[in-house]
């Protein structure tokens, strides 16, 4: 069902009342990602520097040598007016893990060493992730990994309203819009957007 405020956020019914979900640190999100990437977008970038007290060009390089890569994204949309839209595909930044378990650099002892600044997509899991807000079979398969999110599918945790949900999960796709817009506007080359990538990042095969 698509919410009355806004045309981009879809809930599955389950999750028309509300979400329950408190995390458990068991550090399972932060490991393992061969289910999916961790985007980062410019505002990620930027408070994660600040963070870490990183400055200027060069040292921007270097953190993304050490902890970014490039990885495939895709995004839908439809040019106004037009009647019908198209799914882009197109390149973004993500995290790189290390280890066997793909460990997130961040990671130490199951505890993240950046929560302040960590990113947006971390932050806003799971009620802010629109692939599992609006799909309850998506749900539960992060939950075989996760035993907040299989606490959450028996209603147990911190509620969260339905528009506490739709706040988060809109913030999520307006982000995602606006840096699809960006790279579009840069003829979808990830180089001129972020002009402090060195060219030799590792990248994800086609």
């Amino acid at each position: 069902m698509t919410d009355s405020s806004s045309n981009n956020v879809q809930l599955a019914k389950k999750f028309e009342n509300g979400v329950y979900f408190t995390c458990e640190m068991c550090g399972s999100c932060c490991r393992g990602f061969k289910e999916g990437e961790v985007y980062l977008y410019q505002d990620d970038i930027e408070k994660l520097a600040n963070h870490l007290n990183i400055k200027g060009a060069s040292r921007l390089r270097e953190f993304a040598k050490k902890y970014l890569k490039v990885v495939n994204d895709s995004f839908f949309w439809k040019e106004p007016g037009a009647e019908r839209g198209k799914t882009y595909r197109f390149k973004n930044l993500g995290f790189r893990f290390t280890g066997e378990d793909e460990q997130c650099h961040f990671l130490v002892d199951n505890k993240c060493t950046v929560h302040n600044a960590r990113p947006f997509q971390c932050r806003a899991f799971p009620i802010g992730w629109n692939m599992l807000i609006n799909s309850v079979k998506n749900f539960r398969d992060y939950s075989k990994k996760c035993p907040a999110l299989q606490n959450s599918l028996e209603n147990k945790g911190k509620f969260y309203s339905r528009e506490e949900i739709i706040k988060w999960a809109n913030e999520e796709y307006e982000m995602e819009r606006d840096f699809f817009l960006l790279m579009k506007k840069h003829h979808f080359n990830i180089y001129k957007v972020h002009k402090f990538l060195p060219k030799d990042l590792p990248e994800l095969e086609k």
